[in-house]
């Protein structure tokens, strides 16, 4: 995952952490999960139940799963009224 935001989009310095088989990377406001296959993240929308949204590929499509973090990174940096999963 690295790589693939670090190369076409810029994006470096992000925050690993793993606990029982979960990854958590850390951008800034945007955490993406890696668990059981999945590559997962906040969307940065709230559902009908008020809890935050969030988006899934599966592990072998990295490169796509990159390009949408990235993207959603960039419509968080100085934009307000996105809702991003925060942790700790």
């Amino acid at each position: 995952m690295d790589a693939h935001l670090a190369a076409p989009h810029n994006i470096r310095g992000g925050q690993i952490r793993t606990y029982r088989g979960v990854a958590l990377l850390r951008l800034g406001d945007v955490s993406v999960w890696f668990r059981a296959g999945k590559i997962s993240w906040s969307t940065g929308e709230l559902g009908t139940d008020g809890k935050p949204k969030t988006a899934a590929l599966l592990l072998h499509e990295t490169a796509q799963a990159a390009a949408k973090i990235a993207q959603h990174y960039r419509e968080l940096r100085g934009h307000v009224g996105l809702h991003a999963v925060r942790i700790g």
